[in-house]
């Protein structure tokens, strides 16, 4: 417990917090390459190490990368993946991440097909393992020069491993083994993003997904804010809010989960 309380310590000393903690990902917060330009391709990285002498050292790594590249004509392939790892001592503490894709097959339509793979492990609510497959279809509702609003919706297929470690002592139950999901779900999701001007960027994107079970429908709501200042051509500073609501979780962890974060991003 005190090791863990030396980790929300460090996020706050360092404004930094790059911990996969939601049970799905903000796929809409990753790059994107809009139609209108002809880059083929964009990125940044985001990375941090940080130690500090208590009783134990503790030290911090964590480094997280996105990159969207134009493969042929219009078709998009974005990759991205987060790493962390935090010590106190000889124990770690954390070690987590997730590896994401997804291919968009003719951005320049207004509709069209999406697929997202993705893997993620040891995140600090008790997430194990996740595996999920997603196949959408993307409707671009408007675009201009500066805002671009867009929806999507379609099916996951998902599998999911939790253990307690995320519940609190009192919520544990006599058998505490992980439990495994197999999770056919609905989503649903709605993008914004708006250049203010050359310097001020806002994303946004809410985000539905719900079991197709009626009787267990086991729905989770999230939301992400993501305020972009240029400070050059190459460095950004970001603003994060993300939020996540569920139902009914598989254990009997918070219903609401949040976290706010600002980092300093080297885009290309």
């Amino acid at each position: 417990m005190k090791s863990k309380s030396i980790y929300f310590l460090f996020a706050i000393l360092f404004c930094i917090n790059y911990a996969v903690k939601a049970q799905f990902l903000f796929t809409e917060s990753f790059v994107l390459i809009p139609i209108d330009t002809h880059r083929h391709y964009i990125g940044n990285i985001v990375g941090g190490f940080s130690s500090q002498s208590q009783k134990e050292t503790v030290n911090q790594i964590a480094v997280r990368a996105e990159m969207a590249m134009r493969l042929k004509q219009n078709r998009i392939l974005t990759i991205a993946n987060n790493m962390q790892v935090i010590t106190y001592g000889n124990q770690t503490v954390l070690s987590g991440g997730y590896l994401f894709a997804r291919f968009r097959n003719d951005i320049s339509r207004s509709l069209y097909p999406e697929y997202f793979a993705q893997a993620q492990w040891l995140e600090t609510r008790g997430l194990e393992q996740k595996f999920a497959l997603t196949a959408n279809i993307r409707k671009r509702i408007f675009r201009d020069k500066t805002l671009t609003l867009a929806t999507a919706a379609g099916l996951v297929f998902d599998y999911e491993k939790w253990n307690f470690d995320g519940v609190k002592a009192e919520n544990i139950p006599t058998n505490a083994n992980s439990k495994e999901t197999y999770n056919p779900r609905f989503n649903w999701y709605f993008s914004y993003d708006h250049q203010i001007n050359e310097t001020i960027n806002i994303n946004a994107g809410l985000y539905y997904f719900v079991r197709t079970s009626y009787s267990s429908p086991s729905p989770r709501i999230g939301s992400h804010i993501r305020f972009s200042y240029v400070i050059n051509k190459n460095l950004r500073l970001n603003l994060n809010l993300k939020s996540m609501y569920e139902y009914q979780p598989v254990v009997p962890v918070s219903n609401l989960w949040y976290i706010f974060n600002n980092e300093l991003a080297f885009t290309f």
